[in-house]
């Protein structure tokens, strides 16, 4: 079963999103919060899935940092 990883700073929002594009998500998993983007960064940049490349939302001051992790069904 292939998996998906990405960053965000709106896990449900996040989540929503991506049950809607692929309603087989299993296993939703969230690691976090991380101080920075770059913290968060390298946690996505271990995972042994799909990286999603996003995280585009603003990097502001005192905000945090979540990973998201899924499997889906091809």
């Amino acid at each position: 079963m292939p998996c998906r990883a990405g960053i965000t700073t709106k896990p449900e929002e996040r989540r929503r999103e991506w049950e809607r594009e692929e309603p087989t998500i299993r296993n939703w998993q969230l690691s976090g919060p991380f101080s920075s983007r770059e913290a968060a960064q390298e946690w996505e940049d271990e995972q042994p899935c799909i990286k999603q490349g996003g995280g585009n939302e603003p990097d502001a001051r005192g905000v945090q940092w979540w990973g998201y992790r899924f499997d889906y069904s091809d």
